[in-house]
């Protein structure tokens, strides 16, 4: 090849280089960056575009290629690159280590020459400008998450009547409808003793996925307790989603609605007292991601005299309930028929025993106590007395409904 040609195919190389940057680039200022660099990708090579996350999620792509295909050939290796057929489609793939973990940028056409020509090209321009928006994005986040965590902090600290305009200003950039009613929140991951910066990320994740403004933070009550998760969210059918969905994952305590932001300190209490709810019957339960979030302002009259008193005295007064029937048996038969709603033959079920055997015992359990089980005061007290172990027993059948009915 002569110099001339050389020099021909130089600049014909550096025409295409700069043609594919430009076009990358636009990319930057656009709202949705990502999104639109892999549409960008996709014009370049005249066909289609993915980006995947180091599990194979697509988190953006455009045309029509097969993309679960495309990911299984990149996941069948350990090449940093491949440049493959699938069907009509020429596939060039590249990983690209970016902070959060590896990802994979994809280009396909039907043709094969169009990427035959300029694919290296357009994945060297690709990868490098993925690569500065994730650490622009990774700024932003930073800063975000800085602005988001200094805010709800203030706001649990208390803010004067003459701030909200101000404060409603600034919730409002992070999504919150200004002056519309919001939530409270206390959250621990379920069979964990403290929550940490992971189990932050993971609720920021989903909170945006889901489109709910979130303010968060984790929160301790002083330098020797365990971390819990203090959130701030709309009250919002999309929240109220989000919320269920968590409360799989999460003990969740929600406060009542409020919509003076200078009242959180006192929805950050409910949110504390409905999350000590939730840990009480946590404990009486095999299956704690069965019980739901636990919203104060919905929770039943039992629940809510139990949550309002003294733990040392309720305890005592407990004990002293419980003390007549000191059988573990008995006390077993109490819960379930209880939980039964005092019906025998199901009771019976339950146990795994004939109902002659129930009988026999709640006759014992009524010689005990000096009162008929079919008393309505006396078995006030017991439900009183045994609520958490009724609530686990609940929760082990899917049977949980112990708010109030909603108007």
């Amino acid at each position: 090849m002569t110099p001339d040609v050389n020099t021909q195919a130089e600049v014909e190389r550096l025409r295409t280089t700069l043609e594919i940057t430009n076009t990358l680039l636009a990319a930057v200022s656009s709202p949705d960056p990502v999104h639109a660099l892999v549409s960008r990708i996709g014009t370049v090579c005249r066909g289609a575009a993915v980006i995947y996350d180091f599990e194979g999620s697509v988190i953006a792509s455009t045309g029509e290629a097969p993309t679960q295909l495309i990911w299984n050939e990149i996941a069948a290796t350990n090449r940093g690159e491949l440049d493959i057929r699938i069907g009509r489609w020429r596939v060039v793939t590249r990983r690209v280590a970016l902070r959060d973990g590896i990802h994979v940028i994809a280009a396909a056409s039907r043709g094969g020459e169009r990427l035959e020509r300029i694919g290296e090209l357009l994945l060297d321009t690709s990868e490098r400008l993925l690569g500065a928006l994730h650490g622009i994005q990774y700024g932003a986040t930073l800063r975000d998450r800085r602005d988001n965590e200094q805010l709800i902090a203030t706001l649990h600290d208390g803010i004067l009547p003459s701030r909200e305009h101000r404060f409603w200003t600034r919730i409002a950039q992070f999504g919150f409808p200004a002056y519309a009613p919001v939530r409270a929140l206390e959250l621990v991951p379920l069979g964990e003793a403290s929550a940490g910066e992971a189990h932050v990320a993971h609720l920021v994740g989903r909170a945006r996925s889901d489109d709910v403004p979130l303010l968060i933070m984790l929160h301790r009550a002083d330098a020797d307790s365990p971390a819990v998760i203090a959130a701030l969210v709309p009250d919002s059918a999309a929240s109220g989603r989000w919320i269920d969905a968590m409360s799989e994952r999460y003990l969740v305590g929600a406060s009542g609605t409020f919509t003076a932001l200078a009242q959180t300190p006192d929805g950050a209490r409910e949110a504390e007292t409905a999350l000590g709810i939730g840990r009480q019957w946590a404990r009486a339960t095999e299956h704690p991601e069965r019980l739901g979030p636990i919203r104060i302002d919905r929770i039943d009259l039992s629940t809510w005299l139990l949550s309002h008193v003294d733990p040392r005295q309720l305890q005592e007064r407990i004990a002293r309930t419980l003390d007549p029937i000191g059988s573990p048996l008995l006390r077993e038969t109490l819960i379930a028929f209880l939980a039964a709603e005092q019906n025998v033959a199901r009771t019976a079920e339950a146990l795994f025993v004939h109902p002659n055997t129930i009988r026999y015992r709640l006759s014992r359990i009524e010689e005990a106590i000096g009162m008929p089980v079919a008393s309505a005061m006396a078995m006030s007290n017991f439900v009183l007395a045994l609520y958490p172990a009724l609530v686990g027993v609940a929760a082990k059948h899917r049977r949980l409904d112990l708010h109030d009915p909603m108007p």
